[in-house]
């Protein structure tokens, strides 16, 4: 009787230890790469279904969430066909069946509204009237003319999320800001953009916040409502019976088939009536919540610090490659300087990316580039070389004036021993006219002449698809299969010959889908989508930015956006403030998703500095090409160096990838390209610089430590045009950052919301606090900023 009474106590404990299971494979490949939050409008929808799944023709049916949705697939089993009602609810789950096994792709409905627009042409008669912006990628034919009203005014319909637009007014082809709106900012080409705000309900929509958890379930905190609430573990939904919806809290048990894999994630969701939750993204080892910042690899993405260096202009390690031009029609700031792949090597030897504590370098192009010059520019009388490496002649072989292969597969290696990833610069767009594969295929190009006979250079909207950057370069035309294939095979050899971790892709916005999702497609079938990142640069409305953003083509794009509108408040120049920053970067966490893979940075090579804007030696609105050759950059005033550590704060705090350009972390200085691109500098640093460089690797160690500013929710707390108080928020930790913009010592009075912990705050940079019944005062600095943690 008694051995009877230990087998079943036994068989208790271990019903009752034991985790339930989903009795879905953990290890499926469908399973790997975190399936992307689609975006869908009213009416016809078109999922790419290679996308979510390695072997399309294993789909067995499509099914979803919802009587407002139906969905079909295409016979070829290509793409699936998804009709959207406009009663649909906020947010739904799409299910692709393989093998009777559910792989959940989530879907939250468009949050676009119809709004009127309207100007007031003050008595004046116009022929055509249309608006140009953030709204439509500042192209006016995208969006419908304005026509005239009753009332004498001009109108037009748009559709649009709530948030804020910049734009202008374009009047009988004169482009210029809304006379009638006082609220604008200056564009810092001598004219003004206006703002545009479109209210919304995004106060109403549900917040989630992690709160609590044990080896076996994990609570978040929900406020404002939760009407329907979506866990999933990786790419399979949790069932109703793990989870636990009441006051205010969700609380969801953690499967058995999570301790399968080292790294595997948690997404939640929450709706209402008004719109969709930000997500709560939960990292797990082995089954278990991360909270130790040591069980991080390199291989997590959300914790990448990135450090971005043009070659030609970092280091000269090995004087024997270096050759130079040295001719007279080449201007000195646009010949080869000498930095190398050895020059890297030894930074990366001495530990100074260690120290600085970046854990991703993000390389330009080392393509082989003409040993001639092109181009010109007429007011210096000068042509250009290749030194920054964006005109290949090669698509596989190390330029000689960097290094060679041999070099550049040795530097990855000891990058990766010290876990450190490498990034490389990626050209797709175009080759240089040099390039074999121009003289043997002319025909896979683009036409250089359109129909009308004129020249398609630089037509970055209009023909952004087939437009040539300049007459020598030829743009790729990825309208043809075998192309894509070919150029697809092109970027794979860089991943298999080099062992690289991703790749920043250029000019991305003038590439066809179709190569990114090719090229995504070839990189999860090696099986290395889940460790490779790519971003991409594209410069245009939020919409056409997120429009690559899904799990078949990028994991990430800049965040131009929210990079104008801090590096100019920052900076103290253009007119714009903080609140101006909050509301764009929470349009952004909004519609990348509040764990976005986005980069934000610090300033590029295609930018003048921050310093130069900041010391007020380059003047906003003047022109910064010119600048760059006329005249000598210096830093006239010192605070620009407190400014720049407001820029790297921000950008160090905030959810995404934060990237620091080389010499931002010193505050090198210089106007537009080229005067952006000067000679990192390592030696004699004055005690300014020092400053700031040791304060930005405070920074991030301080982010790289603390999984609350990788993982944490965002909430902004506090908010006036020159000074911010926001948060981060992740299970029982806190980081609370404070930035005064101002030229005066600011007090803070802040009562912390009750969902954060107001115990055992201390202060990063030894500012001073009270705290008292969850109020804290603390003086900050001028032009200084401080975080609690």
């Amino acid at each position: 009787m008694k051995s009877k009474l230990i087998v079943f106590l036994l068989a208790l404990f271990v019903f009752i230890a034991c985790q339930p299971p989903l009795n879905y494979p953990a290890d499926s490949e469908n399973n790997m790469n975190l399936n992307s939050l689609m975006t869908l409008k009213t009416g016809k929808n078109i999922l790419f279904l290679q996308d979510f799944v390695a072997n399309t023709s294993e789909i067995d049916s499509i099914t979803d969430s919802s009587t407002k949705l139906t969905c079909k697939i295409d016979k070829n089993q290509i793409t699936a066909i998804l009709n959207v009602q406009p009663d649909m609810e906020n947010f739904v789950e799409v299910k692709l069946w393989l093998n009777g096994f559910p792989f959940s792709i989530p879907c939250r409905k468009t949050d676009k509204i119809e709004t009127t627009f309207t100007y007031n042409p003050q008595g004046k008669t116009y022929q055509k009237v249309q608006i140009a912006g953030q709204m439509n990628d500042w192209v006016p034919s995208l969006s419908p003319d304005l026509k005239l009203n009753m009332k004498g005014e001009y109108e037009v319909k748009l559709n649009l999320s709530p948030g804020t637009y910049l734009y202008q007014m374009k009047l009988d082809g004169e482009q210029n800001h809304d006379a009638n709106n006082p609220n604008k900012v200056d564009n810092g080409y001598g004219k003004f953009n206006s703002i545009l705000q479109v209210a919304g309900h995004k106060d109403k929509f549900p917040k989630l916040y992690t709160s609590e958890f044990t080896d076996k379930d994990i609570t978040l905190l929900a406020q404002n409502g939760a009407k329907d609430v979506f866990v999933f573990w990786q790419n399979y939904r949790l069932p109703n019976k793990f989870i636990t919806v009441e006051n205010g809290k969700i609380t969801f048990e953690i499967p058995d088939e999570a301790h399968k894999m080292d790294r595997s994630y948690f997404r939640v969701w929450a709706s209402n009536e008004y719109g969709v939750s930000n997500d709560a993204l939960i990292p797990l080892e082995k089954g278990k919540v991360l909270t130790d910042s040591k069980e991080i690899t390199r291989t997590d993405k959300q914790a990448q610090i990135m450090y971005f260096m043009l070659v030609d202009r970092f280091k000269d390690g090995d004087k024997t490659n270096d050759h130079p031009m040295n001719r007279p029609d080449v201007n000195h700031k646009v010949d080869y300087w000498g930095g190398d792949l050895a020059g890297i090597q030894q930074k990366i030897d001495d530990g100074y990316f260690e120290k600085l504590g970046v854990n991703t370098l993000w390389v330009s192009p080392l393509n082989q580039n003409p040993t001639i010059p092109y181009g010109y520019y007429a007011p210096m009388k000068t042509k250009f070389s290749g030194y920054h490496g964006y005109w290949p002649v090669s698509s596989s072989k190390v330029d000689f004036r960097f290094g060679t292969n041999k070099e550049f597969r040795g530097m990855v290696d000891n990058a990766h021993r010290k876990n450190m990833n490498i990034l490389l610069d990626y050209v797709a767009h175009h080759i240089h006219i040099e390039h074999p594969f121009y003289k043997l295929h002319p025909q896979f190009t683009s036409p250089l002449y359109l129909p009308d006979g004129t020249m398609n250079t630089e037509r970055w909207n209009d023909y952004r698809l087939t437009t040539w950057f300049d007459t020598f370069l030829p743009t790729i035309d990825f309208s043809k299969p075998k192309v894509v294939d070919m150029m697809t095979d092109s970027a794979m050899f860089w991943i298999k010959e080099f062992n690289i971790d991703g790749f920043r892709h250029d000019a991305c916005k003038h590439i066809p889908e179709q190569f990114w999702r090719e090229l995504t497609f070839k990189i999860k079938k090696q099986n290395l989508g889940n460790n490779l990142y790519q971003i991409g640069e594209t410069y245009g409305s939020p919409e056409l930015i997120s429009s690559y953003l899904t799990s078949g083509m990028l994991d990430g794009q800049f965040d131009f956006n929210v990079f104008d509108i801090a590096n100019t408040t920052f900076a103290g120049v253009g007119g714009s403030d903080l609140q101006q920053v909050n509301t764009i970067l929470n349009s952004s966490l909004y519609i990348y998703g509040s764990h976005n893979l986005m980069g934000y940075i610090s300033g590029n090579h295609d930018k003048p500095r921050f310093m130069a804007y900041a010391s007020g030696d380059l003047k906003f609105g003047e022109d910064s090409k010119a600048a760059a050759w006329n005249r000598n950059i210096g830093i006239t005033d010192s605070t620009a160096y407190d400014k720049l550590f407001l820029m790297q704060t921000f950008n160090m705090t905030i959810p995404g990838v934060p990237v620091i350009y080389y010499g931002d972390e010193i505050g090198l200085t210089g106007a537009n390209d080229p005067d952006s691109r000067r000679m990192m500098k390592f030696e004699g640093l004055n005690k300014r610089e020092s400053l700031l460089k040791k304060k930005v690797s405070i920074l991030a160690h301080l982010r790289k430590n603390n999984p609350v500013l990788i993982y944490g929710e965002f909430m902004s707390i506090q908010n006036t045009k020159d000074s911010w108080v926001y948060a981060r928020k992740y299970f029982d930790k806190n980081a609370i950052v404070f930035i005064n913009n101002s030229s005066i010592s600011t007090l803070f009075t802040v009562l912390l919301p009750p969902e954060l912990n107001a115990e055992g705050l201390k202060s990063t940079f030894d500012t001073k606090f009270i705290i008292s019944n969850r109020t804290i005062r603390i003086h900050v600095p001028a032009y200084s900023s401080e975080i609690l943690l």
